[in-house]
């Protein structure tokens, strides 16, 4: 009988332990993913904004704008966040891909060279990306805090001046 008792209490320790280590896991597993997906998405996103020549949106939740493509092309670049699925969408020339999944919370902050925020799309100069993603897994629910870099739009067209316009300096374009 003692030993049955004793034998019960090892057996009990052994499964919380078990338990515990795989839980664990699973939340380290959960920060792995979502550090490797943020770290890629924010990639592609600096990406992108290094080569807007004209910004179309800016809002909370889309960012839009015209980059330069392959050679001297153009193309359409739309970040869109649907809070109903939670997830960022980048449209690039038309095909859409989905770069952020189990997104809680997501904003686009936008601001002229003087940091102060605006959302007139003449005179956005900076955007960053503040989100917060939140996956869950056996019940197990993990967050991550994203706050990117800011990101200066280096060349927009002027068409108030006929000019591009390079952080904030007129000049001809090249």
């Amino acid at each position: 009988m003692l030993t049955m008792f004793i034998g019960g209490i090892i057996l009990a320790g052994g499964t919380a332990t078990l338990n515990m280590w795989a839980r664990s896991s699973m939340a380290v597993g959960n920060y792995a993913d979502m550090s490797g997906t943020t770290r890629r998405a924010l990639d592609i996103f600096a990406s992108d904004v290094r080569m807007a020549t004209d910004l179309s949106a800016s809002s909370a939740s889309r960012f839009a704008f015209s980059a330069f493509g392959a050679g001297t092309s153009t193309v359409a670049v739309d970040y869109t966040f649907d809070a109903d699925a939670g997830t960022l969408t980048r449209t690039y020339d038309g095909v859409a891909q989905i770069i952020l999944e189990d997104v809680d919370q997501f904003l686009f902050a936008y601001m002229e060279l003087n940091l102060s925020t605006t959302t007139n799309p003449l005179s956005v100069k900076v955007v960053r990306i503040e989100s917060i993603l939140q996956k869950q897994v056996l019940n197990i629910s993990n967050t991550d805090e994203i706050i990117s870099a800011r990101q200066h739009i280096r060349g927009q067209w002027s068409s108030r001046c006929g000019q591009w316009i390079y952080l904030g300096l007129r000049g001809n374009r090249r």
